[in-house]
């Protein structure tokens, strides 16, 4: 009796892995109940989608910009001795970057800054 029972529940606990696990494994927002992803997939509402486009097309360059100092920066780190005035002086371009961002942001009618965790801009853009 014992033994039928904990094969049973080990096969009702395999079952409900195989039915729930697919949907939750690709990550946070992903599960059931996620729209397309694209440009304005996951904005919040009342904010104007012409405002998301305009702004997706202007931060772009400045959000590759962003990425190519951040590779920069990890070279620099990744020196036997860093060079920190360069370390220094790319962490405030990056800085200045994203203040950049978040001003932008802020114009377009998006809520971006500290406390906005869901804020993500390749989600926004669909980059």
């Amino acid at each position: 009796m014992v033994k039928t029972l904990r094969k049973l529940i080990g096969m009702a606990s395999l079952v409900g892995m195989l039915a729930f696990v697919p949907a939750y494994a690709k990550g946070p927002g992903m599960g059931p109940g996620m729209g397309p992803m694209g440009p304005g997939a996951a904005l919040p509402p009342g904010v104007d989608q012409a405002k998301v486009q305009k702004f997706c097309t202007e931060v772009k360059p400045l959000f590759q910009k962003d990425l190519e100092l951040r590779g920069e920066l990890m070279k620099l780190w990744a020196q036997g001795t860093p060079d920190w005035t360069a370390i220094e002086s790319k962490e405030i371009e990056r800085a200045k970057l994203r203040v950049e961002m978040h001003k932008k942001a802020y114009e377009a009618g998006l809520k971006m800054g500290p406390g906005q965790r869901g804020f993500n801009l390749r989600r926004i853009c669909g980059w």
